[in-house]
């Protein structure tokens, strides 16, 4: 292996969060800011002395005396050599190490024999984004070459994304494929191709294609821009969820910008792909965007680990104030440094920047102005009585958000000055709006009542005893959901329905969530699910009450499968609907007290509708 420089184990090593790969390994629980522990995986303990600090990322044991870096850990634990550590931690990361020495072919060989699945569908995306690059560059492609160039995107630019285009036949790409022995149903399951009862056609035609990739640099999915303006078709269309691509955890153009915003520590998100084009092309490398949504936990996650700041563009208008009011929570939240820049009214970043240049934009990202700050004054401008109280109710659920109580304490101060309210109005809105919070974690917990009757009704018990002799509570799962893992456990085959990925969507439980995904991911990669593996993938606090559902056929079998989760599926939208309707109950009895008619209006319209989906959804569980 060739000498690898110092600066790219450095990167590697800043790439990856240790906390992640340890708990691969041990079962940490966080023991304050930052820090985290559980039993030391190099010595025999009872109590937790293991260590993590994620911010240094490093380990010790106070026991043992053992500690390290991400790298000692996984040569510790596995018993492997630091370089092949370090290769399988870059590319993780997305980080390019010198290559090893030609392989011979006996090793090509092996090494294609050995192709996983995941391994072959990457390569059929990686086969398609290159059709889409050559059909660019043919005669076929001028169009698309003109309204690539036209929106001032340059050459390098276009080959650094991999900008292409795909023809506007229904068959092309399927042709290419299947001379590639591609088959069909991969090209399906990637979103290359969709069915109808005229047959197979190419999902995207006559557009421009601008691919995603993960953070390895390989091709997972594609989002696409319309050419023709007659067509009646949607203009922005991306890929549907596969194996390889889930838009809510994608960040287009992250691949190029991961140095940029190691180097600057700031991230700058903007709402549409070519308006990251056009920033890169202009020099502003940290820019990424949603794959067409608002921006989603996963998507904040994955910024918080690559950056220190994160500068969020909206436009100045009353969509952009909706669009900070959807994601300041999200950035609260997960206690990210975050900011909003505001374009003037009818401009985009791309406008902006072939406007006014590149050192503006950069001056409209050092501007940005904390959300809070930028929240609160936006609250300032509410004139109206009851506009006041709304904007302090709101306010106050964020503010009881922020960790650090310093912090919490001057933003509070500043709300009451910009609302002309008192210190202690401020302060009693603060604690209403904790019990509330606190009251809200409970019910979720408890969620519904009758889980632990049922449970103990089906040998579930809530209470246990931990296989050391120490005793551990542990909650049950809600029955319902609890039926829709073990049954999906049992049947994999119903894991890749549209029933299993709206059933999924309605889980409430985290623990139910993480394992509902585990498995889809599991099943996707592989065509199985490795029941005792993906157990272990999920809180400790909910195995034993799945463990024993799984052994329960009255649980996990079913006559008729899909019509078992179809039930399902209705019955957890049911609990939704139920859960909204109590909410618009809340809301109705809020905006009466406070004399707001048009609240009060769309809040009974709202309850009518839902209460017609609710005995919508009651007569069709009733049906065989």
């Amino acid at each position: 292996m060739p000498l690898i420089p110092r600066e790219k184990i450095d990167d590697v090593r800043d790439r990856t969060n240790i906390v992640d790969v340890i708990k691969r390994y041990v079962e940490l629980k966080r023991a304050g800011t930052g820090s985290w522990k559980g039993l030391c995986p190099f010595h025999a303990e009872k109590t937790p002395s293991f260590h993590v600090h994620e911010a240094r990322q490093f380990f010790h044991c106070f026991g043992c005396g053992e500690k390290g870096d991400v790298f000692g850990f996984l040569i510790k634990t596995e018993q492997r050599a630091f370089t092949d550590v370090l290769r399988d931690l870059a590319q993780q990361a997305g980080v390019d190490l010198p290559e090893r020495e030609p392989l011979s072919p006996a090793e090509r060989k092996a090494r294609v024999d050995a192709e996983s699945e995941r391994d072959r569908l990457l390569r059929i995306m990686d086969m398609a984004a290159t059709f889409f690059e050559v059909t660019y560059a043919s005669p076929s492609g001028t169009t698309a070459r003109a309204y690539v160039e036209g929106r001032g995107i340059g050459t390098e630019t276009r080959t650094r994304f991999r900008i292409g285009y795909a023809p506007s036949r229904w068959d092309a790409l399927q042709d290419h494929l299947h001379e590639n022995k591609v088959a069909p149903s991969d090209a399906e399951r990637l979103g290359l191709v969709g069915t109808n009862e005229r047959g197979r056609y190419d999902f995207f035609r006559d557009r421009v294609m601008l691919p995603v990739f993960d953070r390895q640099k390989r091709v997972i999915g594609f989002g696409s821009r319309l050419l023709d303006p007659e067509a009646k078709d949607r203009k922005y269309v991306n890929s549907p969820d596969s194996p390889l691509f889930h838009k809510k955890e994608c960040l287009y153009g992250l691949h190029v910008a991961l140095d940029a915003i190691r180097k600057s520590g700031t991230a700058v998100v903007v709402e549409g792909n070519f308006d990251v084009l056009a920033l890169h092309e202009a020099g502003i490398e940290e820019a990424v965007a949603p794959m067409g949504t608002a921006l989603t936990v996963e998507q904040v996650t994955l910024l918080e680990r690559v950056a220190r700041r994160v500068v969020v563009i909206f436009d100045g208008d009353t969509a952009g104030k909706r669009a900070s009011e959807k994601v300041v929570p999200l950035l609260v939240e997960a206690d990210v440094d975050g900011r909003i820049a505001r374009l003037p009214n009818g401009e985009d970043p791309d406008d902006f920047v072939r406007k006014n240049g590149a050192a503006a934009f950069h001056a409209l990202i050092d501007g940005a102005r904390p959300m809070l700050d930028q929240f609160i004054q936006d609250a300032a401008k509410e004139t109206s009585v009851p506009g006041r109280v709304v904007a302090l109710e709101t306010v106050a659920a964020l503010l009881v958000k922020v960790r650090n109580p310093t912090t919490r304490e001057l933003y509070a101060r500043q709300l009451a000055v910009v609302l002309g309210l008192t210190n202690q109005q401020v302060g009693r809105s603060l604690r209403e709006a904790q019990e509330e919070r606190a009251r809200g974690a409970r019910e979720s917990e408890r969620r519904p009542d009758r889980a632990d009757s049922e449970a103990g009704a089906n040998g579930i018990m809530p209470g246990t005893t931990g296989g050391d002799g120490g005793s551990i509570i542990e909650r049950s799962l809600p029955r319902d959901e609890l039926e829709l893992l073990a049954l999906i456990a049992t049947y994999p085959e119903l894991c890749g329905t549209p029933e299993a990925a709206r059933a999924g969507e309605l889980l409430v439980d985290p623990g139910a969530r993480q394992l509902f995904g585990a498995a889809r991911e599991a099943i996707a990669a592989a065509g199985r699910l490795d029941v005792p593996a993906w157990l272990e993938l999920g809180p400790a606090d909910v195995r034993r009450s799945l463990t024993a559902a799984l052994m329960d056929a009255g649980l996990s079998h079913a006559d008729n499968p899909g019509a078992k989760l179809r039930a399902l599926s209705s019955r957890l939208e049911l609990q939704r609907v139920e859960a909204e309707i109590s909410m618009t109950t809340r809301l109705l009895e809020n905006a009466r007290n406070r004399g707001d008619s048009p609240a009060t209006q769309a809040m009974m319209l709202r309850g009518i509708e839902l209460d017609k989906t609710k005995q919508g959804l009651k007569s069709a569980l009733q049906r065989p």
